[in-house]
């Protein structure tokens, strides 16, 4: 036979093996064969490799986000910055967060995910201490105090800002003053709020020498004791003097 094709029942003809030494990556087909390659197999690995890019891309602008805002706020920082921190195209901060402002936000929720004390019955010394460490460790306030302090012309920025500290810190700092017995707790959990993000940023900017001197564990004990004076007060006898 001079062709390509092979009877099944014959002995291997010499011009079918030279047809497929010759043709040595067309698939051959066989009786109940099932030599053909499983349809979608590469693409689910394809796919599943895009995700992870996805989600490597994703972090890499997340954490540069949030140094960037921590060190600078949010108003010095640019997209532009921020893509080259993380060593990614800056376009993407629109494809994955939908712009600056969003991003800042998704940097402020993260940055608070950090935070391990337990937010139900809110120890403002404890808090203070790990946010002062935090803040020693990076050499700057962090994001959210950032905004807060800044003048920005974006508006969403600071109030994602103030969101983030009503449900993270004020709301629960009330409830706890609440269930002690505080007058006006939440006018209390405002204020002592304040005074520690106020210390946050007072504190990184050395212009205050015995407060940047002061251990993280000291300036706890304080805003704690300031937490605490009113349980003193409302426990003395009425018409008590003190001694």
């Amino acid at each position: 036979m001079g062709g390509g094709w092979c009877p099944k029942a014959a002995p291997p003809d010499p011009a079918c093996l030279g047809a497929i030494v010759a043709a040595p990556h067309a698939p051959v087909q066989t009786s109940g064969s099932a030599a053909a390659p499983v349809a979608g197999g590469p693409r689910r690995r394809n796919a599943r490799g895009r995700k992870r890019d996805a989600d490597a891309t994703r972090a890499a602008l997340l954490d540069a986000a949030r140094d960037l805002f921590a060190r600078h706020g949010y108003d010095a920082v640019t997209v532009r910055d921020i893509g080259e921190h993380a060593g990614v195209d800056a376009a993407l901060i629109a494809r994955y967060f939908g712009g600056k402002a969003a991003l800042y936000r998704a940097a402020v929720d993260e940055d608070s995910r950090n935070v391990t004390v337990s937010p139900e019955t809110l120890d403002l010394g404890a808090f203070t201490v790990e946010a002062l460490h935090r803040a020693d460790r990076r050499g700057a306030p962090g994001p959210l105090v950032q905004a807060l302090l800044s003048r920005s012309d974006v508006p969403e920025a600071r109030a994602a800002a103030a969101d983030e500290l009503r449900t993270r810190l004020i709301s629960p700092l009330a409830n706890r003053l609440a269930a002690e017995g505080a007058d006006d707790p939440a006018g209390r959990a405002e204020v002592l709020i304040s005074c520690l993000i106020g210390v946050i940023a007072l504190r990184t900017s050395n212009l205050f020498e015995d407060l940047s001197s002061m251990s993280p564990e000291a300036i706890g004990a304080t805003l704690e004791a300031a937490a605490q004076t009113h349980t003193e007060s409302t426990q003395r006898a009425p018409g008590s003097a003190a001694t």
